[in-house]
């Protein structure tokens, strides 16, 4: 990990401790209407605005200021990318004293105002920044610092389709697992190559043209989809650190309803190769084709268990401490319009059904 992700790490640790003492405090946050200045040109205050409501943040000369994103900066930095993102429309996070002061805007308006301890920027809005099929604007507000939580909404606010796609494993941690960190500089640039070369588990475009579709069809009715895709290590053994690839997607567009797609990812921990998921088991890919649903103990449908029989695509397999689970997509079994799971304990399998090396150790506790 860089000086600079630490850096940042140690900056959102310290702030949340501080949020953590200040238990009167306030938190304020919205989209930027009005910067208000001296006349030597320093900030004096911010007017933020949600949901139709508008509050000022009143800035001390010791309020912090923390640009969006990753970084070691100087104050002098800090204020200025700080500066150059006090951009219309873009989203701001106030922590703020509790006392209540007024605020009068531009437009003559007398506002609740609360002195700002820090203010960050919270979300960069880019106007425009796609076009529908239908020729349809829509602006996009980038909350993350490499554009990794992103959601899609139309000129009047109206929110359409929230992404967050975290990418590689190198910035998730679990307790009490392994993680990539504690692998070799080789192993890790060998895995995060990986996931860089992985191909797109989704459509994007598509997914948003699907929840445009749905605003049209419900109106009033219709709810912010959401993708998330997140990857993190689930198990290791001796000689494997395993990661899994957890994918929401939506189920009914505009309803809030979605779905889960799990894949698992095996690697060898010296050297970071991808080891086939297929080469886990000690027995050919038919026998485990063939064997696995039933061993899993609740499918009793020979029908069911033949149709998972084939769907089964060896990157379901998920391997976790005390347990191998599958997923089958909505779609993938004849019949089963929803997510059907199925799992196996690693001490309810036949003798010799995996390889020794690949059963996870328990975790550290």
């Amino acid at each position: 990990m860089t000086i600079k992700r630490w850096t940042a790490l140690l900056l959102a640790a310290l702030l949340a401790l501080g949020l953590t003492a200040c238990q009167d405090g306030k938190s304020v946050m919205g989209s930027l209407v009005e910067v208000q200045t001296d006349d030597n040109g320093n900030l004096t205050a911010l007017v933020l605005e949600l949901e139709g409501k508008r509050t000022g943040v009143l800035l001390a000369e010791k309020t912090g200021l923390w640009p969006l994103g990753e970084g070691s900066w100087t104050g002098e930095e800090a204020m200025e990318a700080f500066r150059k993102d006090l951009q219309p429309g873009n989203e701001l996070s106030a922590w703020c004293y509790p006392r209540k002061e007024k605020l009068e805007t531009a437009e003559g308006e007398s506002i609740p105002a609360y002195w700002g301890q820090s203010i960050r920027i919270a979300g960069i809005l880019k106007r425009n920044a796609r076009t529908l099929r239908d020729g349809t604007a829509v602006d996009v507000m980038e909350n993350g610092s490499h554009g990794d939580n992103r959601t899609y909404r139309l000129p009047d606010g109206t929110e359409l389709l929230r992404v967050t796609d975290s990418g590689g494993p190198e910035n998730h941690y679990v307790m009490g697992q392994e993680s990539l960190h504690d692998l070799s500089e080789a192993a890790q640039r060998k895995i995060q190559a990986y996931y860089d070369a992985q191909e797109p588990l989704y459509d994007e475009e598509e997914e948003l043209e699907k929840s445009y579709a749905a605003y049209l069809r419900l109106g009033e009715e219709f709810s912010c989809d959401w993708i998330q895709r997140d990857v993190s290590p689930c198990a290791s053994s001796e000689r494997v650190l395993y990661f899994q690839t957890s994918l929401t997607l939506p189920l009914e567009y505009g309803g809030r309803i979605s779905y889960e797609v799990r894949l698992g990812a095996a690697f060898h921990r010296e050297t970071g190769e991808k080891i086939d998921n297929w080469d886990l088991f000690a027995v050919p890919e038919e026998e485990v084709r063939r064997r696995f649903p039933a061993l899993c103990g609740w499918v009793e449908e020979p029908e069911l268990q033949r149709a998972m029989s084939g769907a089964l695509d060896p990157d379901w397999f998920v391997f976790f401490p005390e347990h191998v689970s599958v997923t089958f997509p909505p779609g993938s079994l004849p019949g089963e319009e929803n997510v059907y799971g199925i799992s196996l304990n690693y001490k309810d399998a036949p003798e010799g059904f995996f390889q020794p090396w690949a059963i996870p150790q328990e975790p550290v506790t």
